[in-house]
């Protein structure tokens, strides 16, 4: 049997944070939104915006798709390193396809 070893960094809450969630926030003050305007947009609870935003709570896939929809963006998934301001989309997208 050939066995894989995998590596696996592990990802905190305050990575999450950092990586995904304040890129939200800055597009959401560069688009002039307030939380409760994307609440709204969601359809999702009064100051569950601001709950993930300060971190007490974590949108589930669905909600970060919508959310990133709400606010004119894309989600690129990366399975192999982290996404880079500097890298397009097309870059990442050529890169998994790549590494797949």
């Amino acid at each position: 049997m050939n066995s894989k070893t995998y590596q696996s960094t592990a990802k905190t809450r305050l990575d999450f944070l950092n990586e995904v969630v304040k890129p939200m926030v800055k597009r959401r003050k560069e688009l002039k939104m307030t939380q409760a305007d994307v609440n709204d947009k969601l359809g999702v609870a009064d100051f569950l915006v601001a709950k993930w935003e300060c971190g007490m709570r974590s949108p589930t896939a669905f909600n970060l798709l919508c959310w990133a929809e709400v606010l004119d963006g894309n989600m690129v998934f990366r399975l192999n390193k982290a996404l880079t301001p500097e890298m397009t989309i097309e870059q990442a997208k050529n890169d998994n396809l790549e590494n797949s």
